[in-house]
């Protein structure tokens, strides 16, 4: 026999199988096409919307000054300051009705959020003081106020 030739039981058998190789081709490059020319579609339509006057429902003002934050600040020499009186300056002695306005606000609006802010140079263990009344007399929206660092560039 020559290495040229097959004999019958050599042939090979046809397979009668899809070859998909081809379609997954053309289904990535459809694909590819899509994603590109999608957002150009988008962006062609731009509408100038007429402007109204801004009603304000006497409701929906009620609703922001319930959810409006109660901050207390504790100022450099150790004071106490709130946000609805911010020209009242109040000392330890005055620390029991500032924890009772603060409790009768949250059981009034249990949403209301408590915000302590202390300044750079004010001593810690007055921030601290409050953060722990407030947290002990079951007020649980308690949250310390901090400034972001500016990076150095």
């Amino acid at each position: 026999m020559q290495a040229g030739f097959r004999n019958q039981r050599q042939k090979r058998r046809l397979i009668a199988e899809i070859n998909v190789v081809p379609y997954v081709d053309v289904t990535l490059v459809l694909l590819i096409i899509f994603m590109v020319t999608a957002p150009i579609v988008q962006q062609s339509v731009t509408v100038e919307l007429p402007q109204t006057p801004q009603v304000v429902n006497q409701k929906e003002q009620a609703v922001e000054d319930e959810t409006k934050p109660f901050v207390i600040t504790v100022t450099k020499e150790g004071m106490y300051k709130t946000s609805e009186q911010p020209e009242i300056i109040l000392s330890n002695k005055d620390i029991e009705s500032l924890v009772a306005e603060v409790m009768a606000r949250t059981q009034l609006n249990p949403n209301t959020m408590i915000y302590i802010q202390g300044d750079r140079a004010a001593p810690y263990g007055k921030v601290v003081n409050i953060f722990v009344l407030l947290k002990s007399n079951g007020v649980e929206q308690v949250a310390l106020l901090t400034e972001p660092e500016e990076v150095a560039r």
